[in-house]
């Protein structure tokens, strides 16, 4: 399916985030990037702060939660020692 024919076009943001990615995994070179999603290294650095605060929501997110009965044991048999 062409670009043309999606019914709902991406705002600069959501395009420049998918370009964010893909310039991350490295699948082409940035300028290929950049033209396959109709950007400019101007319309990437005005998203980047973005979507590193996204990367890092999802990197905490994604983080082990703390167990509460494991820190209790944890606290417990330090009293105890």
């Amino acid at each position: 399916m062409s670009q043309s024919s999606n019914p709902v076009a991406l705002s600069v943001q959501q395009r420049a985030y998918i370009a964010l990615y893909a310039l991350r995994l490295g699948i082409a070179s940035r300028v290929d990037i950049l033209a396959r999603h109709q950007l400019t290294e101007a319309d990437i650095q005005a998203h980047q702060a973005g979507w590193e605060a996204l990367q890092a929501q999802h990197a905490d997110r994604n983080r082990p939660m703390p167990r509460p009965e494991t820190n209790r044991r944890r606290l417990v048999s330090h009293c105890q020692s």
